[in-house]
């Protein structure tokens, strides 16, 4: 499996392009939705770009820790939207299959909005829903390490690989080059103890 790393720094320039390619556009937007948990920081910062505070929050899983955990994508809807008549940005940080991004949609079409864009920074070879705007569309499928989800990302690779997870967790930083700063470094192992306590619960 090949790994794409990237650093807070790419990662937040990432962002500001994204956010670029929307100002330059044309449209402009009233209200952003963020697609919970990998959108968040995405959304927060094109959201300051553009000046919008109208931002809310949807969470779906599709993926899990380790890979994909369910079929179709479970979104829910957790706080009161008023959408109708609204020019409406959909953020997320990437699209794998698509299938997240068209169910969100396909849930936000149901308030009547006056228009509906998508926004990601990635776009895979997988996905069959290509958004409004993005970044990058990679030529390769790639598991991406985002700095806002890292230490779930290597818990979720090492975990395949039997159970000596901090050596897994250590074999794929050597292979990949990624290094960790001091405190992600004193908050490691713990992570991974933290993970591995909720995933027996969940069982």
């Amino acid at each position: 499996m090949k790994i794409k790393n990237l650093s807070w720094i790419k990662a937040i320039r990432m962002c500001y392009l994204l956010a670029e390619k929307i100002v330059n556009s044309g449209l402009v937007f009233d209200t952003i939705i963020a697609i919970s948990r990998g959108g968040l920081v995405p959304a927060r910062i094109i959201s300051d770009v553009l000046g919008i505070d109208e931002l809310y929050t949807l969470r779906s899983k599709l993926w899990g820790i380790g890979g994909m955990i369910y079929k179709e994508p479970v979104v829910r809807v957790y706080e009161r939207m008023n959408l109708s008549g609204r020019k409406v940005l959909i953020v997320d940080e990437v699209v794998d299959t698509g299938a997240t991004m068209v169910r969100v949609r396909e849930i936000i079409e149901r308030y009547d909005p006056a228009m509906i864009k998508t926004a990601v920074i990635h776009c895979k070879p997988t996905t069959k829903y290509i958004p409004d705007y993005y970044v990058e569309k990679l030529s390769e499928w790639v598991w991406i390490l985002y700095p806002w989800s890292l230490f779930e990302s290597l818990y979720g690779l090492a975990v395949k690989r039997g159970n000596n997870i901090v050596g897994a967790v250590r074999e794929i930083m050597v292979k990949n080059n990624i290094r960790l700063t001091a405190i992600q470094e004193r908050l490691l192992k713990k992570s991974i103890n933290m993970y591995t306590m909720h995933r027996i619960h969940k069982r």
